[in-house]
Formats: structure tokens, sequence, C-alpha cells
């Protein structure tokens, strides 16, 4: 919903027409929202709900490190500006979902302002590393953003499910969602004296997700959230140099903040034996309870991933988690496929 809140601005900021009046049979160019292949996929359903259709996102061939191409985005601006299309805005990704990836939010800006577009990020796994002492030069330039999508649940470690919108522009945000209706006028005193918040989002009976965020803020500490952050990057880098010692073990993908994704590959000669053993290496990890293992694939390679969040998690869960795939490995070697 985060995110939806932000590209829905997006559309009527850059439509070229009132929207809510006339809907978006009446844009004249057809808008494109652009993000690399390694989306998440709510950002295709959010263009399906603003009308816009599967066809108005490109999806930008990402480099080897699962970031998003610059040249291969400013082609694609190009491109649709010649064939007639409208750039409208480039959704930029804050800690990818396979990998934890964060695009050159710096340059993507740069690319946004020259060519008159929003720029939106999807921070919903890596906005928080904004307040990592450690870490928080990762996500520069998040602070120039027109809008931001990001989760509580995740790094503030909030019940889940909250999150979080932000739109710079506030008078663009109110206006794509505020309504008058004569049972919710304001008034100078009392309950409805405040802004509505549905006047910025699209439900109007919700939930008080904002309070449980609050309460740990003031519990806790921003500080404290910021250490946490900074401690499981440091234990991804750790559980990352543990794989890189074991030659039954492979890393797929570089390791950027705090997902680690690798596979067990000692003497497996084909893509579909690595899958079966990895697959099947993930579901007993899984119903043992050793670890909550998932697993992807990453540009065309299938993989175990690792996303460190757990406050409670210690260098030792990874040592044994290293030791436990390469056991369950060599044991599945010895047991045909059925």
């Amino acid at each position: 919903m985060a995110n939806i809140i932000g590209l829905t601005v997006a559309r009527n900021h850059m439509a070229g027409i009132d929207v809510r009046e006339d809907g978006v049979a009446g844009v004249e160019q057809p808008l494109r929202f652009y993000g690399s292949d390694q989306l998440h996929a709510c950002h295709q359903k959010a263009l399906e709900l603003l009308g816009l259709g599967k066809t108005s996102l490109c999806k930008v061939s990402s480099l080897p490190d699962c970031t998003m191409d610059m040249a291969a985005l400013q082609a694609a601006i190009l491109r649709d500006r010649r064939a007639g299309l409208k750039p409208a805005c480039v959704i930029a990704t804050a800690g990818t979902v396979n990998t934890g990836a964060i695009d050159d939010l710096i340059a993507i800006e740069a690319i946004c302002r020259a060519e008159e577009m929003w720029f939106h990020v999807d921070g919903c796994i890596g906005a928080m590393i904004a307040i990592a002492p450690g870490s928080k030069e990762r996500v520069i330039g998040i602070e120039k953003a027109d809008s931001v999508a990001l989760d509580p649940h995740k790094w503030l470690h909030a019940p889940f499910e909250v999150g979080c919108a932000l739109v710079r522009d506030r008078e663009a945000h109110r206006r794509t969602f505020a309504t008058t209706s004569e049972y919710l006028e304001t008034a100078e005193r009392g309950i409805a004296s405040a802004h509505w918040l549905h006047d910025y989002g699209v439900q109007t009976s919700r939930g008080f997700r904002a309070l449980k965020v609050w309460m740990a803020l003031q519990e806790h500490g921003v500080r404290k959230f910021g250490r946490l952050i900074d401690q499981n990057i440091r234990q991804a880098r750790y559980l990352t140099e543990l794989i890189n010692g074991e030659s039954a073990l492979e890393l797929t993908s570089p390791t950027s903040i705090n997902i680690v994704c690798f596979r067990y590959c000692d003497d497996l000669v084909s893509e579909g034996e690595s899958k079966r053993i990895n697959t099947e290496i993930m579901l007993q990890m899984q119903e043992t309870g050793v670890a909550a293992v998932s697993d992807t694939t990453v540009h065309g390679r299938h993989c175990l991933r690792v996303a460190i969040n757990n406050h409670r998690t210690v260098e030792a869960d990874l040592d044994f988690l290293v030791s436990e795939v390469i056991r369950l490995g060599k044991a599945m070697q010895k047991t045909p496929a059925a």
C-alpha cells in the first residue's frame, strides 16, 4: 500500500490532466514507469490497479550485482520518448528482495531531474539503513526522492504489518486523495480539528498502525535500531566469508546488505541437480526448525536465500547454518532422485 500511495501521486502529478476528474482515459501520452528487472512484483500490481496496465512498466536490465543498469535506463527513456510515450517515473529499489541490492540512487535522481520525471524509491527493505551509523552511506540519495515507501515491520521490528509512505510534495499528495464529505468535515476544535489521515491515502477506516512504531521508538530509541541494522549487515558479511571459505558452497550474488544468496555445489554437474539438492536442503531445514531459509532464482541461477533481520542472531547461528547445509547436501548426494 505504501508503494501504491507514492505511485498514485506520481501518476496524477505527471499525467498532465486532472486524473481524478477525467480518468486515465484522458491522458494524451501513455505514461511509462521504469524499474529494474529485480523490482518487487507489487509495482506491476500497483500500475494495473492505477489503470495504466502492465505495459506501462518498463523492466530495465540489471547489472551482475543486481542493481539497475543506468545506460539501459537512459536508452529506454530515449526510446519511449521517440515512440510518443511519456516517461513519468523511475522506481529505484533500496534493497531488492532477491539479494538486497541497492540501485544507484544518486544517478537515478540526476536522471529524473534532467528528464523531469518523478523519483520514487521502494525502500521497504533497505530505507531504514539511513539510521544505521556504520552503513547509512549505502542509501545516500534517498533523501532526494519525491516519494519513498518503507516497512517498519522489517528493521524496526514492528508487529506485522505496518508500512509507511513519505511524499515530498504535501499538496500533490493531498490533491491525489482528499475528498469532501459532509460527514467528515473538519472543525476548529475537537477530534476533527486536524487533517484526516484518509486525505493522504486510500483507506478511510484503518487501524492505528503508527502507534506500535511510535511506542517502539519511544522505548528503544533510533540509535539502538540503527546499531541492530549495522549488526545484521556485519553478520551477512560474516556469513559470506564462511561461504567463500567452503569449497562445497558457492556465493551466487554479491552480498550488499543483510541478504546472502548461495548454494551447495559440491560435485553437482547441472542446474537441475543443483536445484533439486538445494531445494531439499531448504525444506529439511525448515521442517526441522534449523533455519527459516528461503530460495529464489537470480539471473537464471537457483539458490538459497538468507535474510538476517533478527536482533537475536549471533555468529554461532551462522556457523551452524553453514555446517548443516554442507551436511545435508552431502547426504542428499547419496540419495538418488525419485
